[in-house]
C-alpha cells in the first residue's frame, strides 16, 4: 500500500494532478464507527472467490500448505506452452503509469523492464520503451560520473542515475549578497534589562507548548473524546502508553491477518454501496486509527482488544479519535517546511490543467490522493500545540514501530 502511495505521489512530482470535472472525495475519507457492518461470514461469503471455476484448495496465501497439486502444475505447465496470451489485470495500470511519467526518465525504467519476466509484449514494444533494451543511460548525475565500470550497474538501480535523484541538481551556485542596515537606530542594547526579564521568565517558556505554561486543561483527560472534540496533553500521553502493546496485539494469533482479511472484505463492501473511493487505501492513510477499529470490530476481536487499551480507560472509539487526532497534529508539528507549497497548491487545484491530459480513471485516482494529503495534515493549532508537549515520547514510539500500527501506515512525510 505504502509503496503504490509512493508511486502516485511521484507521478504528481513529475506531472502535477488535479482533476479537470472536480470530484470531491473528502466525505469519503470520514469513517463512522457507529455504522452497522453486515456479520464477517457473510462478507466472506459474498466476496472470496464467489464465482470461481475450480477448487484452489486453501482459502489464503498465509495457508496454503507445503504439497504442490498435480492438477494446477499440469494446467500452469500447458499454459506456460501455449501461445494463447491473456492480459494481465494490472498491464493497464503500468501503461497509465508510464504515460504519466515524462519521457526523458523512459531511458531509466525501459531497460529494467526488459529484464523483468512476465512484462508484457505491450509494454515492451511501446515507442521510447522498446529503444531501451540493454541501453545504458545517457543522463548521469555528476556525483556518479567518476566511478568505474558504472555501466555494469544492475538496471534495477538506474534510478539512482537520474540527476534528478541528488540534492545538487536543486543546489544553485548564486549566494545571496550581505545586506547591512545604513541607519541602525540609536537604541542602546542594555544588558541588565535583558538579565532581569530572562530571570522572571525563562526563554524556554515562550515555546509553544512549553510545559512550564500547561494549562491545567491539558493535564485532564477529556470525557468520552469525539471526532471534534480538543486534545489534550494528557490524552496524548494515555495513548502513547498504548502504542506498544497495541502492536504487540497485532503480532499475537495471527491477529494482524484477521484484521487485514477484514479490511480487504469492508474495502469491497463500501464499493458495492457507493462509500469507496479510487484508490481504496487512502482511508486508512487519512484515518488510520478509525480504520483499523472498524477493522477489528469487523474481525471480532473487539474484546481482545479493549483488555489492551482498557488499561488507560479507551474504549475502541474514544481511542480511535484520539490516536488519529494526536497523529494528525504530529504530522503539522514535524512537517517540513519544503512540502507546505506543495499541499496548498493541492488545495487550491493549481495543477487542474495539466489533469485533463490523464485517463478518466487515472484522473480520478490522481485527485482522490491529492485530496488525501490534504487531509492527512488537517489538525487544530490547539492540538498541534498539546501533542508537541509530548512530542519526544510520541517520535520514540513512532520509530519503534516502523510508522505502522499493526497494518495501517500512520506517519508518511513524503
Amino acid at each position: 500500500m505504502i509503496k503504490f502511495l509512493f508511486v502516485s505521489f511521484f507521478s504528481f512530482v513529475l506531472c502535477g494532478s488535479a482533476f479537470a470535472q472536480v470530484a470531491d472525495y473528502t466525505r469519503l475519507f470520514d469513517i463512522d464507527l457507529e455504522e452497522k457492518l453486515p456479520p464477517i461470514e457473510e462478507l466472506r461469503e459474498k466476496y472470496i472467490n464467489p464465482n470461481q471455476d475450480f477448487d484452489r484448495k486453501y482459502d489464503y496465501h498465509w495457508n496454503i500448505g507445503n504439497v504442490f497439486d498435480e492438477v494446477f502444475k499440469a494446467t500452469i505447465v500447458s499454459y506456460g506452452s501455449s501461445t494463447k496470451r491473456i492480459p494481465h489485470e494490472e498491464e493497464k495500470n503500468l501503461e497509465r503509469v508510464l504515460n504519466v511519467i515524462p519521457k526523458e526518465y523512459w531511458e531509466y525504467i525501459g531497460p529494467y523492464l526488459h529484464t523483468v519476466p512476465g512484462i508484457p509484449e505491450k509494454i515492451l514494444n511501446m515507442p521510447g520503451i522498446k529503444e531501451t533494451k540493454n541501453r545504458f543511460p545517457t543522463r548521469i548525475a555528476r556525483e556518479l560520473e567518476d566511478i568505474e565500470d558504472i555501466e555494469f550497474l544492475s538496471p534495477y538501480l538506474y534510478f539512482m542515475l537520474m540527476p534528478e535523484a541528488w540534492p545538487s541538481y536543486r543546489e544553485t551556485e548564486e549566494i545571496p549578497r550581505k545586506r547591512f542596515l545604513s541607519n541602525p537606530g540609536k537604541t542602546k542594547y542594555d544588558p541588565e534589562f535583558f538579565n532581569k526579564i530572562k530571570e522572571l521568565v525563562p526563554e524556554e517558556n515562550y515555546y509553544p507548548g512549553s510545559g512550564i505554561s500547561q494549562s491545567l486543561k491539558s493535564r485532564l483527560r477529556t470525557i468520552n473524546p469525539t471526532k471534534d472534540s480538543p486534545l489534550t496533553s494528557a490524552d496524548v500521553k494515555a495513548f502513547v502508553s498504548t502504542i506498544y502493546d497495541v502492536e504487540k496485539f497485532g503480532e499475537e494469533d495471527y491477529n494482524v491477518l484477521k484484521i487485514s482479511e477484514a479490511g480487504s472484505l469492508l474495502e469491497a463492501w463500501e464499493i458495492d454501496n457507493g462509500k469507496g473511493l479510487p484508490v481504496q487505501a487512502l482511508k486508512a492513510v487519512v484515518n488510520p486509527c478509525q480504520r483499523l477499529a472498524q477493522k477489528i470490530r469487523l474481525a471480532g476481536l473487539e474484546y481482545k482488544f479493549l483488555k489492551v487499551i482498557g488499561k488507560q480507560g479507551f474504549d475502541l472509539n474514544s481511542w480511535a479519535y484520539t490516536c488519529d487526532k494526536t497523529f494528525k497534529a504530529y504530522r503539522v508539528a514535524s512537517l517540513n517546511s519544503k512540502y507546505i507549497p506543495s499541499i496548498m497548491n493541492y488545495q487550491r487545484k493549481v495543477y487542474e490543467k495539466e489533469v485533463q491530459m490523464l485517463d478518466d480513471e487515472s484522473a480520478q485516482q490522481q485527485y482522490a490522493t491529492m485530496q488525501s494529503i490534504a487531509e492527512m495534515y488537517k489538525a487544530p493549532i490547539e492540538d498541534v500545540l498539546e501533542v508537541r508537549s509530548s512530542g519526544d515520547e510520541l517520535r520514540k514510539e513512532i520509530l519503534k514501530i516502523q510508522e505502522t500500527l499493526i497494518d495501517s501506515p500512520v506517519i508518511m512525510n513524503y
